[in-house]
């Protein structure tokens, strides 16, 4: 833990205590303290060893009676206690930057390796399908080639919108990186699946995306879990992957099942 978050701490502990247990200090401690603060720091036992070192410290500077000091080490345990509630906040704030992508606001690849395994495990426990979708822009150098990197950007932005637009509150998107976009659809079979990326394919060959851009479309690749037995998040992914590159030799912009689904 950084000298700078122990000495700011301490100094906030001790007023916090002697002070009278003002909120006012709570406060100016919520907006001071997370910003001494860095991920690798943030864990409740280095705060907890902050905290009691600082409070030993505190303790040994002013000693009154024992009824007195039982007064004070009351009010440093309120302190940790709110201190900790900041921390909680900053930590889930931490969390949702890291898995988030800056460019599209959908959930990233680090995302997608955490939630995926939570959802198929969820589908198992409630014997329900699951569908995985693996989504790639069709001849996307091309846009950024003639129409530069910004344009390319607009693009991925525009997919993104259109995806969350269509998406149920239950489905998850994430970019995978690139122009590679994956889709999970809880309690969803393949047939349920077709009509969400059906509309996601017509609509993106649809839309004028930016002027001078034409012609945009996506090839999808789709793989399912049933809800029965064990099955490896990165099976389904690669399942899903190798259908979409059977939609690009197939002819691009349209929505391939994996081998073996009753889907195609």
């Amino acid at each position: 833990m950084s000298g700078d978050f122990y000495s700011t701490y301490r100094s906030y502990l001790e007023r916090y205590m002697y002070e009278g247990a003002t909120e006012g200090v709570l406060l100016e401690a919520y907006q001071d303290l997370p910003r001494c603060l860095d991920g690798s720091e943030v864990q409740a036992a280095s705060i907890l060893d902050v905290h009691t070192r600082a409070l030993r410290e505190v303790m040994g500077i002013k000693r009154d009676s024992d009824s007195v000091q039982w007064i004070y080490i009351a009010r440093a345990t309120e302190f940790l206690a709110q201190i900790l509630i900041v921390i909680d906040t900053f930590l889930l704030q931490l969390n949702e930057r890291i898995e988030r992508d800056h460019l599209t606001g959908l959930y990233n690849r680090l995302a997608l390796y955490r939630l995926l395994p939570q959802m198929i495990e969820e589908a198992q426990e409630q014997g329900k399908p699951l569908v995985v979708a693996m989504l790639d822009l069709d001849d996307f150098k091309r846009i950024n080639d003639q129409f530069g990197h910004q344009a390319g950007d607009e693009a991925l932005r525009f997919v993104a919108g259109l995806i969350k637009r269509i998406l149920r509150s239950d489905d998850v998107a994430f970019r995978l990186g690139g122009e590679e976009f994956v889709i999970v659809l809880p309690a969803t079979d393949f047939a349920k699946a077709r009509i969400p990326l059906e509309r996601i394919l017509s609509q993106i060959a649809a839309e004028k995306i930016l002027p001078g851009v034409e012609g945009l479309t996506v090839s999808i690749g789709v793989a399912g879990y049933a809800g029965r037995g064990s099955v490896d998040p990165d099976e389904l992914i690669r399942q899903a992957d190798e259908a979409m590159y059977r939609a690009k030799e197939l002819g691009k912009n349209r929505v391939v099942f994996a081998k073996g689904d009753d889907g195609e």
